[in-house]
This record gives structure tokens, C-alpha cells and sequence, in this order.
């Protein structure tokens, strides 16, 4: 009985201070206690990353949108006269300085847009903590960010008391449902009518669900033109390739789609083709006989005219080079080219034109010493030749994508034999695509600007080779001027948001020129005269855009997702412990009552109802242990 009551006295003073602590409402240590941010002046930098890769959904919500709407939710966890600082990402920019009791900070949050854009965080961030302003004592800097990417060691240059600021990095949850393109090649360089465009195509599922009977399909001018059906686990990657003819001459758009899921963004590879449509060709001979064999083959690769347009000159001196209205220059053995030749010829060559070199002068001292240094020619040495015999030749190394597949029955029977041939020296860029028995270079390519080069180390002529009676030749050349004459360099890809050059001719530059966007915008361009060419700044849009001269096609190209934009493992504090200390971090999760959790960690989680709850707990104890027993109130009637 004693017991008892010395246990019930216990449970009574265990009620009572449970109420007592109840009352003085303790809290857990938080990372800013509530009475230091209270009680001293406090600077607020808040960043919400609306880069392309926020644009994942969660249900109905974006990441972004999530973003947005629980930065609204945790500003009243900030006194009232904190000075507030808000930046978005894309593009990098300030959009409120003021406290937090200023209306305009909602609306601010609210109109914060997603982009397509890459987000560069790190950089950016750097640039807000240096601001020379911020002196208050409390500095805290909320980061709402899916992660992707690491900083380095030059996150921290040049930000005064570096230490002092605490950082609340605040990622959205994972990405369920996600397949990724990551990359699409062509495989072929040479784009015609009768040949099959190969297309390597690279898929990840960046996501947590497995995913069977995936649709991957390839469009041409969105006509469906390839389909293939599999099945991608969970963080794992496959390959597919692609064979289809081109839709039509010109450009061809091309896409290659996967079906929707959380992030649309990289479901779609653009893609732009030029299929030749019109070559227009000079041909540049030191006598009528060399004019007259590259015409005979010119004739035999278009018979009819078609698409070859044909400029012919005898010049064995090329003092001066005119080929502003020709898109390939086939130079058959000059003697010497001088200082303004070569300006011709690398002028020519910047813009996007083609070259194909026939070399049968020996004596390197006749050529302008700018055309080796400048553009980048082998230097001729000595002619070599073979006496009563003759040089076979190869293919150089394994694989060729010039030589391969020619149209031919029988490649190795149609190798020429050389009788003579320029002994050259290479440099390191040149790639050798030809060569002879001796490992000498027959065929060598290399480029200038954005024009390539094609140099045969001999003359198209019977007393040097017998390539001329060669059923390879025709096909060869042809292959060469498809190369050198279209259009790869204005149909090329894109980062969003870098400028594009689209090289234009002298005599189109004073055609209307607009460019339409993948949304449909229309924007007039203005060509910079002095450089032939008009520049695109603003390419904010993921798609294809399309150039129009005069109302007609000109060209198009594609934009492409900064790879930093794409899905992949987030990092965490573990890995940025060399940067930021764990006790200058915390890192949250977006979920449901995301900010109570933000309170509960910057200034501590309130244990007033877990003391309530020990006092009603201790009450009910002591109310079961001290109730009347019934045989003892008997007995004590008795």
C-alpha cells in the first residue's frame, strides 16, 4: 500500500512538470534558432531553378510548379523585415530585392516561367552571394533545384565570409517515368535520293519504372518512315539504327519520337538533312585536255543535266581564284598559285565550299607558302615514279566511309595502278583515306573554315594512273561532290540559346529573310553583309527552325537540350563535403507539409505536444494505479 503511494505521488509530479515544460514550449536545436534570426538583421537569397529538366511532371504538377508553390508556403517562416533577394535561372536574373512583407515578392514567385534552357547554377549562384550589399549578420540562401550536377571549388571564389552563409538545398522528389533520347548519329556522310540515311540511335531509361513495348519511331517531314518496338529496364541504355531513304530532294526534317511520360523534353530528337538537289561546279584545268576528262566525268555521273551545273576554265596560273557562284572547284594540276589566289581560295573555303585537288607540280617553292601554313595543303616533295612498273594501292586502315559501298561490283578489281605520283608531307589533321603499296597518301582529306578539302597526290591522266578507265571513278567523283557541296554546315545543331551563323551567297544577302521558330514565330532577319551570313541569337525554343529567302526554303536546323538537362543521378551532401560542411547545409525533400518540415529544421521541431502527451499519459497511469478496489472498501466496512 505504501508502494502505491509513493508511485501515484511520482505519476502526479511527473503530470505536473510535464505541464510545466508543456507551457515553455521547448524546441529541438534547429539550424537558425528562432531567437538569434529574431533578434538580429537577416538577408534571404531565394533561387528557384526553372531550367528544362524542372519541367518534369509529378501527377498534374511540374517540378517547377511544385518549386513555386512551396516557396509561397515557407516565406511567412521569415520575420517580416528579412531582405529578401529572388532569382530564377534561365535566363539568370534578379526579379525581387525587397523584404518579405512586400506584395510584389507573391507575383514575382507566380510569374517565374519554365524554360528549355540550361540552368548553370552553380555559376549563377556564386554571382548572387557575391553581391557587395548583403551585411547583414544572418545569411541564409534556399535553392530550390532538382541537383544534376556537382559544383567545384570555384563555387566559393571571391564570396566574402564565405562560412556565414547557411544553404537549404530543397530537391523535388524522384523521376518515375522516364525514357531519355540521348543521342542520334548519322552514320553515313553521304546523303542522295538512292541511298539508304542510317541513323545510330541511343535510348536510356533514366526513370525508376521498367518499361516493355516501347514505340521509338523515325519521321520524315512527319511522315512516319521506321518503327521499332522494345523493352528497357530500369537504368539501362540500348541502341536501334534506322534505315530509310530521304523523303525528297533538299531539306529534309527529321524526328525521332518516344511516347510521353514525366519529362517530355527529351522524347524528341531534330534532326535537319540537306539531300542534294543542285551542285554547281567549276572546273579549273591547266590545258583543254584536263577541262576536257573532269567534264567527260561530270557528263557521266548527269547525263541529262539534272542537278551538276558546270563552269569550265583553262588556267594553269592561278593568280586569281572567281568561285563566288560555285559551290565545288575541281583544280586539275596547277603550276602555282599566288598570295592573292590563296585569299580566293580561303575565302571560298570559310564560306562552305568544296575542293577537289588534283597535284602533278613537284616544285612546292611555285606555290604561295600561305596556302601550307594558312590552309593547311600538304607540301609537295618529289615526284615519284615507278619506272616499267606500276604502285597498287589500298584502302587506308580498316573502314572508310568515303570508299565503302561504292557502286561497284568488285572494289579491289577496280583500284587503279599508279604509274607517277607526288610524294607529299602530311601533317596530323589530314586524314588519309587512300593509299599506295609503299604507304604513301593517294587520297587525303582535310578541311578550312567550314569547306573541306579533297587532294589526290596525282593527275587524272593515262601517263600517271589508269584510274581514268576505272569503273570506280565515276562513282568516286560523284561521291566527292556530294560531300563537298551540300549543305552540312547551315543544317548543323545547336545548344538553346547559342547564336546560329547561316552562311547566304553575295548576291541572295539582299533577299527578305525570316526565320520561323518550332512554335510558329515569325522573325524578320537583317544579313550582316560584310560577313555573308545572317546570325540567329535567339534560338530559346526546342525544335527545328527554318530559315525562308524571299517566302522560298533556304534551310533549316535543329536545337538540341544542354546535356546537363537530361535525367540522371542526383548528387548529395556526401559528395560536395570537400565544399560545403554539413553544418552549413541542409537538404529537404518537396513533399506534403514540406513547410512545417522547412520550420521544423531551420529552428527546431516544438516539443510542446509531446510533453502534452506525456502529461496525459502520466494522468491516465495515475488514475488506473489510485482507483478504489472493491474488496478493500468492503473490508473496511466490515
Amino acid at each position: 500500500m505504501k508502494f502505491q503511494q509513493i508511485l501515484l505521488l511520482l505519476l502526479r509530479m511527473l503530470v505536473i512538470a510535464s505541464l510545466v515544460m508543456m507551457m515553455t514550449q521547448p524546441v529541438t536545436q534547429g539550424f537558425m534558432p528562432g531567437w538569434l534570426a529574431a533578434e538580429q538583421d537577416a538577408r534571404l537569397i531565394l533561387v528557384i531553378d526553372n531550367s528544362a529538366s524542372m519541367s518534369v511532371k509529378v501527377g498534374n504538377q511540374s517540378f517547377i510548379e511544385l518549386s513555386k508553390k512551396e516557396a509561397l508556403g515557407l516565406l511567412p517562416s521569415f520575420n517580416k523585415e528579412t531582405q529578401i533577394t529572388l532569382a530564377q535561372t534561365c535566363p539568370p536574373k534578379t526579379i525581387f530585392m525587397g523584404q518579405s512583407n512586400d506584395p510584389d515578392l507573391l507575383a514575382s514567385i507566380q510569374n517565374i516561367q519554365p524554360t528549355v534552357d540550361y540552368d548553370d547554377l552553380w555559376a549563377n549562384l556564386n554571382h548572387l552571394l557575391k553581391d557587395e550589399t548583403i551585411v547583414e549578420p544572418i545569411k541564409e540562401c534556399v535553392i530550390f533545384s532538382d541537383f544534376m550536377y556537382r559544383p567545384d571549388s570555384t563555387f566559393m571564389a571571391g564570396i566574402p565570409n564565405f562560412e556565414s552563409w547557411k544553404f537549404y538545398f530543397i530537391q523535388p522528389g524522384t523521376v518515375y517515368d522516364n525514357l531519355s533520347i540521348r543521342s542520334v548519329s548519322s552514320l553515313n556522310r553521304i546523303k542522295t535520293m538512292s541511298q539508304l540515311v542510317k541513323l545510330n540511335t541511343r535510348i536510356e531509361n533514366s526513370g525508376e519504372l521498367p518499361k516493355p513495348n516501347v514505340p521509338l519511331e523515325l519521321l520524315f517531314n512527319e511522315h512516319r518512315v521506321g518503327q521499332v518496338v522494345s523493352e528497357i529496364e530500369s537504368g539501362k541504355e540500348k541502341e536501334f539504327q534506322f534505315q530509310a531513304y530521304p523523303a525528297n530532294m533538299g531539306i529534309v526534317q527529321c524526328r525521332v519520337s518516344l511516347p510521353k511520360d514525366n519529362y517530355d523534353l527529351d522524347n524528341n530528337w531534330f534532326l535537319s538533312m540537306s539531300i542534294m538537289e543542285q551542285i554547281r561546279c567549276g572546273i579549273i584545268g591547266a590545258n583543254s585536255d584536263d577541262v576536257a576528262m573532269l567534264e567527260m566525268v561530270l557528263r557521266a555521273i548527269d547525263p541529262q543535266h539534272q542537278f551538276l551545273s558546270i563552269e569550265s576554265r583553262i588556267q594553269p596560273e592561278l593568280n586569281r581564284l572567281f568561285l563566288d557562284d560555285v559551290d565545288v572547284a575541281l583544280i586539275h594540276n596547277p603550276k602555282n598559285i599566288t598570295e592573292e589566289g590563296v585569299k580566293d581560295l580561303e575565302k571560298f573555303l570559310r564560306s562552305g565550299g568544296g575542293v577537289i585537288w588534283f597535284q602533278g607540280n613537284e616544285d612546292g617553292s611555285e606555290f604561295h607558302p600561305d596556302i601550307f601554313e594558312k590552309i593547311g595543303f600538304p607540301f609537295p616533295e618529289k615526284r615519284m615514279n615507278a619506272g616499267q612498273g606500276f604502285f597498287s594501292t589500298q584502302i587506308a586502315g580498316e573502314y572508310s566511309d568515303l570508299l565503302q559501298d561504292l557502286q561497284v561490283r568488285n572494289l579491289d578489281s577496280e583500284l587503279p595502278e599508279v604509274f607517277n605520283y607526288i610524294q607529299t608531307k602530311l601533317d596530323v589533321k589530314q586524314k588519309v583515306h587512300w593509299i599506295l603499296n609503299n604507304s604513301d597518301p593517294l587520297l587525303i582529306e582535310f578541311s578550312k573554315g567550314s569547306g573541306s578539302i579533297f587532294y589526290f597526290s596525282t593527275l587524272l591522266d593515262l601517263r600517271w594512273n589508269d584510274l581514268a578507265i576505272r569503273g570506280m571513278l565515276v562513282p568516286l567523283i560523284y561521291r566527292l561532290l556530294v560531300l563537298t557541296g551540300t549543305d552540312e554546315i547551315n543544317t548543323s545543331s545547336v545548344k538553346i540559346n547559342e547564336p546560329k551563323w547561316i552562311s547566304v551567297e553575295e548576291k541572295y544577302l539582299r533577299h527578305k529573310w525570316e526565320i520561323v521558330s518550332p512554335s510558329g514565330r515569325t522573325e524578320m532577319i537583317v544579313p550582316e553583309y560584310d560577313r555573308e551570313g545572317i546570325n540567329i541569337s535567339s534560338t530559346d525554343e526546342l525544335g527545328v527552325y527554318t530559315v525562308y529567302s524571299n517566302g522560298e526554303l533556304f534551310t533549316s536546323f535543329p536545337t538540341r537540350l544542354h546535356d546537363q538537362e537530361y535525367i540522371q543521378t542526383r548528387f548529395s551532401q556526401n559528395d560536395i563535403e570537400s565544399i560545403l560542411s554539413s553544418n552549413q547545409t541542409r537538404w529537404l525533400t518537396l513533399k506534403d507539409e514540406f513547410s512545417q518540415v522547412f520550420l521544423e529544421t531551420r529552428q527546431g521541431k516544438s516539443l510542446w505536444k509531446i510533453f502534452l502527451a506525456l502529461a496525459i499519459l502520466f494522468l491516465l497511469a495515475e488514475s488506473i494505479i489510485g482507483r478504489p478496489i472493491r474488496v478493500n472498501m468492503k473490508a473496511e466496512d466490515s
